[in-house]
C-alpha cells in the first residue's frame, strides 16, 4: 500500500502545483463578481455570511459572463479495516488511487435578478444497483438551484425574497447543518456499512437526507428579513415531464426505485441568523412531508408517508487567521407504510405500520491562515425494531448506528484541497460485534480517506 499511497501524494501535489495561483471555489462565480472565494466562502462548500446573501440574491451581484463555466474534480484512496464479502467489485479498488468524478458548472447571473447554479457529473466509480456492487461509469444531472429574486424595503428593513427551483431538498440552503451541504463534504465511494459500496456514513438515514436527490423538483418562495429571520416554503414532485432535465441520468438503474405521490410534497424551512464582529450564528428549524409510491412504474393506490421535522444550529467565527465553524443537525422521521407493510413479516416489506427513525450529526472545524484545516464530527442513528426494514442484524433489526470522523487537511489555495479522513464506527446495525451474524463487527468498516478536492 505504500508505493500506492505514495504515488496518490505525489499526484495531488503536482496537480495542485500547476493550477492557477488566483483563488477561485465555483470560478464562474469569482469571474462575475472579481472577488477572492474566501469573501463567499470559509473552505468550500462553507458560506460566510456574504456567501449566503450571494445566493439569496440570485447569484446576480457582478457582471454577467459569456461562459459561465467551472469544473471540479476529485481524486481518493481508501483502506477499510476488514474488507466486506458484499460488493467485491468495491472491495477490489480499496488501496487502489481513484479518479472518483468530475463535475461541470453552468453557474453564474442570467440577469439583475435572475441567476443559477447547475451541477452535471460524472461519476467513474458508481454502483450498478445490484448486490454484486459491480463498477459503472455514469454521467448524471447533480445539484441544481435555479432563483428570481429582489429586494424591498419592509418595516424600514431590507427584505430579500425569491422564487427558487431546485432538485434536492435542503441544496437551496444556506448554511451547512442542513443534509445537502454538510460534512462529510467527501466521502470514500468503496467504504461503507450499507452494502456494496456507499460513503462512510451510516446504512439508515431519513428521506430529508438525499433520499429524493436529484430525482425530484422543487418549487417554492423565500425571504430573508433584516439578516435576521429566514423563511421558506415549497413543494416537490417527481422530476419528471417537463422537469426531466433535473434527473437525467439518475433512474439508469433505478436504483431509487420510489415516485412522489404528485406535486404537493412539501418542504419547510425557518430560521433566526445573528451577526455581530467576527461571529456569526443561526438557529433553525426544517422538515418535509413526502408521499411515496414504492414502485416507479406503478404510480396507483396507496403511498407511504413519511414526516421529517428537524432542529439545526451554525456558529462561525470568522478572523485572520483563526476560523472556527459549527454545525449540529438532529431529524426525527415518522414513517407510516399505508403501501408496503408486511404485516405477516415474511421478507415483502416493512413489518411494521408504523416506524421512527432519528439521526443527528454535530460537527466543529478549525482553519488557520485559511490553509491548514482540522474537524471532529459525531453521528448516531436510531430507530425502530423492524426486521423486514433491518435484516442484517436479526438480534436487534435496528438500525442504530454511530461513530466519528476525524479529518486533517491541507488548502493551498481556497479552491484546492488534499485531506486525511478517519471515520470510526463504534456500533453498526444495532450491535457493536457481530453485527450481521457473520461475525463482522462495527469497527471492521472503520475507513481511511485520502482526497484531493480540485475547482477550476
Amino acid at each position: 500500500m505504500s508505493q500506492r499511497l505514495s504515488a496518490l501524494i505525489l499526484f495531488l501535489i503536482g496537480f495542485q502545483l500547476l493550477l492557477p495561483s488566483q483563488a477561485y471555489a465555483v470560478p464562474s462565480f469569482a469571474r462575475q463578481t472579481g472577488m477572492d472565494c474566501a469573501a463567499c466562502h470559509t473552505s468550500f462548500p462553507e458560506l460566510t455570511p456574504f456567501g449566503r446573501e450571494f445566493k439569496l440574491n440570485g447569484y446576480t451581484l457582478g457582471e454577467r459572463q459569456l461562459l459561465p463555466l467551472a469544473a471540479m474534480m476529485q481524486f481518493s484512496m481508501t483502506n477499510v479495516n476488514k474488507k466486506s464479502t458484499a460488493g467485491q467489485a468495491y472491495t477490489q479498488r480499496q488501496n487502489d488511487p481513484m479518479f472518483d468524478t468530475m463535475s461541470i458548472f453552468v453557474a453564474g447571473k442570467i440577469t439583475d435578478w435572475a441567476g443559477a447554479f447547475i451541477q452535471m457529473t460524472y461519476d467513474n466509480v458508481a454502483p450498478d444497483g445490484t448486490s454484486t456492487g459491480s463498477i459503472v461509469h455514469h454521467s448524471h444531472s447533480d445539484n441544481t438551484d435555479i432563483r428570481l429574486a429582489s429586494n424591498a424595503d419592509f418595516l424600514g428593513r431590507n427584505l430579500i425574497f425569491g422564487v427558487d427551483l431546485n432538485n434536492s431538498p435542503t441544496v437551496q440552503d444556506v448554511w451547512n447543518s442542513t443534509p445537502a451541504w454538510g460534512y462529510p463534504f467527501a466521502g470514500s465511494k468503496v467504504a461503507g456499512i450499507g452494502g456494496a459500496g456507499g460513503n462512510s456514513t451510516p446504512g439508515s438515514s431519513t428521506q430529508i437526507e438525499g433520499g429524493f436527490a436529484q430525482t425530484v423538483a422543487g418549487l417554492g418562495a423565500y425571504f430573508y428579513w433584516d439578516r435576521h429571520l429566514y423563511g421558506e416554503l415549497s413543494f416537490y414532485g417527481t422530476a419528471d415531464k417537463m422537469f426531466r432535465p433535473l434527473s437525467l441520468g439518475n433512474w439508469y438503474n433505478n436504483s431509487n426505485n420510489s415516485a412522489l405521490d404528485g406535486r404537493d410534497n412539501p418542504y419547510w424551512r425557518l430560521a433566526w441568523n445573528e451577526d455581530w464582529g467576527p461571529h456569526s450564528l443561526m438557529v433553525g428549524t426544517y422538515g418535509m412531508r413526502l408521499d411515496v409510491f414504492p414502485d416507479t412504474t406503478n404510480r396507483t393506490g396507496p403511498t407511504d408517508r413519511f414526516t421529517d421535522t428537524a432542529i439545526d444550529a451554525q456558529y462561525q467565527y470568522l478572523s485572520d487567521p483563526h476560523i472556527v465553524t459549527f454545525q449540529t443537525t438532529y431529524i426525527h422521521e415518522k414513517q407510516t407504510y399505508n403501501a408496503s407493510v408486511d404485516s405477516a413479516c415474511a421478507g415483502a416489506g416493512p413489518c411494521n405500520l408504523n416506524d421512527t427513525l432519528n439521526t443527528f450529526k454535530a460537527k466543529a472545524s478549525y482553519l488557520f491562515d485559511r490553509k491548514y484545516g482540522a474537524t471532529l464530527a459525531y453521528f448516531q442513528t436510531t430507530g425502530s425494531s423492524d426486521s423486514g426494514l433491518y435484516n442484517t442484524n436479526p438480534s436487534s433489526a435496528k438500525p442504530n448506528t454511530n461513530g466519528y470522523v476525524m479529518e486533517v487537511n491541507y488548502n493551498p489555495y481556497t479552491y484546492a484541497r488534499i485531506g486525511l479522513q478517519y471515520t470510526g464506527y463504534l456500533k453498526a446495525n444495532g450491535s457493536r460485534n457481530n453485527y450481521d451474524a457473520n461475525g463482522r463487527n462495527a469497527s471492521d468498516n472503520n475507513t481511511l480517506f485520502l482526497y484531493g478536492w480540485f475547482a477550476f
